[in-house]
């Protein structure tokens, strides 16, 4: 007798499409990894089903249990959707206060149809003074404050497990054994270029670390927005001494080995305008009903293709569904 399936069988397993129309008689091949299919509609339910289930496996998150994360991005909504199938309680905690200008709404709405409970955190309750912070700073404090939460509850109630996105391995270990593995099935010939948005650094990564495997010479990108500094709050340190000054022990971070390792050829800085243009495009000419950071990686390939030349294989993902974006439309900004 076979087990009884459930909906997170159905995450993973994604098309690969060639785009045709977009890339305006480029010579090369783009190819787009659908990630919005999913079952949760994001990229992120294979990295929260996989940490999720390490998680179980050690014995970490037991039945019963509270998963707890910080998060305005796709994150949420994937955790809240396993652990909703799971039987766990899900805590997501949020900014009071937005270091930039995009509206989360949508995605918070998304969580808590999935019974996640929401809580926001005011930086003006643990920093005094928050509004003389350089725009750097106050970012990596608005995260760091967050994290502390998570670990606090950790530390203090024994039925939670913090996910720990930004920090856990098994992101990375999700998509160098899922998304990249399948991609190296589905692409025929050599794979010139990889590129994703840099977000947590587990795609970007693990992806990269499953190319290049197989492809050596492979060109890695990764795509940065005009106003989410995350990869120079971790490259200058900001929020290691926001965890410092908050009592959480230092962290390492997943972009940290996106940095160290050397594993991205260049990063590109992808505007939102540029972004919103795109998805637009994605969903007019090639029907894939793509959300913001989608556009952004697919500007970004399209570069890295004509860079690369006539020929080329470049590769990237449509990481979510257009309608996360809807409370800003038509000022959408793209998430990581």
């Amino acid at each position: 007798m076979t087990e009884p399936q459930t909906i997170l069988d159905a995450i993973g397993n994604t098309p690969l499409l060639k785009l045709n129309r977009v890339t305006d008689s480029l010579d090369a091949s783009v190819y787009v990894k659908c990630e919005f299919t999913n079952p949760g509609g994001s990229i992120k339910d294979r990295m929260a089903r996989q940490m999720i289930e390490a998680a179980e496996r050690r014995g970490d998150l037991k039945p019963g249990g509270t998963i707890v994360d910080q998060s305005t991005g796709n994150t949420g909504p994937a955790l809240a959707f396993v652990g909703a199938v799971k039987g766990y309680r899900v805590r997501l905690f949020l900014p009071a206060q937005l270091s930039s200008a995009y509206d989360p709404s949508d995605r918070i709405r998304i969580a808590r149809l999935y019974g996640c409970e929401v809580t926001p955190i005011d930086l003006n309750d643990h920093i005094a003074g928050v509004d003389r912070l350089d725009g750097l700073d106050k970012a990596a404090a608005h995260v760091a404050v967050r994290m502390k939460h998570c670990f606090d509850l950790q530390q203090t109630e024994p039925s939670v497990w913090w996910a720990n996105q930004l920090c856990n391995a098994d992101n990375t270990a999700a998509h160098r054994e899922g998304t990249g593995a399948e991609i190296l099935e589905q692409v025929d010939g050599p794979i010139h270029g990889w590129i994703a948005s840099v977000g947590t650094g587990g795609t970007l990564l693990g992806v990269a670390q499953a190319l290049r495997a197989r492809h050596p010479e492979l060109t890695v990108a990764g795509v940065v927005p005009t106003d989410d500094p995350r990869i120079e709050w971790v490259r200058t340190r900001a929020v290691h001494r926001a965890l410092e000054q908050f009592g959480v022990p230092d962290q390492r971070f997943l972009m940290e080995e996106l940095l160290e390792g050397n594993v991205m050829d260049r990063e590109l800085t992808v505007d939102n305008g540029d972004a919103r243009q795109m998805a637009d495009r994605l969903c007019r000419e090639e029907g894939l009903y793509c959300g913001m950071s989608s556009g952004a990686n697919v500007v970004a390939a399209i570069q890295m293709a004509k860079r690369l030349g006539p020929g080329s294989q470049v590769v990237t993902v449509v990481v979510d569904r257009r309608d996360r974006y809807i409370a800003e439309h038509p000022n959408e900004h793209y998430v990581v």
